[in-house]
């Protein structure tokens, strides 16, 4: 499959994911995916053409850390 994109929206894309990445740093790929407004694998096909680099892939404990599952359920308690 070929590229469903114009330039110019690969333009936006990589301005975009350079821009979120130069604010937050230590954001998920998904997220930067997100703002950015295309999927994960685009900004991967991008990077090299657009002189930025996505961060490695979350793994799932790294995934769990990110949620505080005690004061998610401590907060249901309360209802």
């Amino acid at each position: 499959m070929g590229n469903r994109y114009t330039k110019e929206q690969d333009q936006e894309f990589i301005k975009r994911a350079k821009e979120f990445i130069e604010k937050k740093p230590n954001s998920s790929r998904a997220k930067i995916a997100k703002y950015s407004g295309c999927d994960v694998t685009v900004l991967e096909r991008l990077q090299d053409i657009g002189g930025f680099k996505l961060p490695k892939p979350m793994t799932s404990k790294q995934q769990r850390k990110l949620s505080n599952w005690g004061t998610i359920l401590g907060g249901l308690s309360n209802k």
